[in-house]
């Protein structure tokens, strides 16, 4: 097995979170959403994009990024001021292999350090029996808001954190 570095994520890392993300969304969840959600819900990855995810994204929320032999194999968000699990995206080539585990154990460990009690999320419905395999509950299913408007479906979950 590889070792997997998680880290805070830096400006540099933007790309590869993106392309992380692209890859997750268009590979590993193609099976369960329309190729629409598909687009709306991860676009290609541009300059402009990157540049605008460095200055919207990246300064309000805690990042961590997953690295695998110096490349971002996958990266996570918190707010705490939420309570709020975010993401944890994996690029598919790097699926099953411990990435998305080590990402989640890092992110609930900050939250902790933040004094968060629970975190919420809503999952795709491709991620959420990742999520209960590590303790998360299910509230029930619900309608997610993409940032273009777009509705996907998702699965509302929390998780008490000991």
């Amino acid at each position: 097995m590889e070792q997997i570095n998680v880290r805070l994520a830096t400006n540099e890392d933007a790309r590869g979170i993106l392309e992380a993300h692209h890859s997750a969304v268009h590979e590993t969840a193609a099976k369960d959403y329309p190729l629409e959600i598909l687009r709306c819900w991860s676009p290609a990855v541009t300059t402009d994009r990157i540049d605008q995810y460095v200055r919207s994204a990246l300064p309000n929320e805690t990042t961590v990024v997953a690295e695998v032999k110096g490349r971002v194999a996958g990266f996570g968000v918190i707010v705490e001021s939420h309570n709020e699990l975010r993401a944890v995206y994996v690029a598919a080539e790097f699926g099953n292999r411990g990435v998305g585990s080590a990402l989640l154990q890092e992110l609930e460990r900050m939250a902790r350090e933040k004094g968060c009690g629970e975190l919420h999320m809503d999952s795709s419905l491709t991620a959420s029996p990742f999520y209960r395999r590590h303790g998360y509950e299910e509230l029930g299913r619900a309608d997610h808001a993409l940032s273009t408007g777009e509705k996907m479906a998702c699965v509302r979950m929390r998780k008490v954190l000991g």
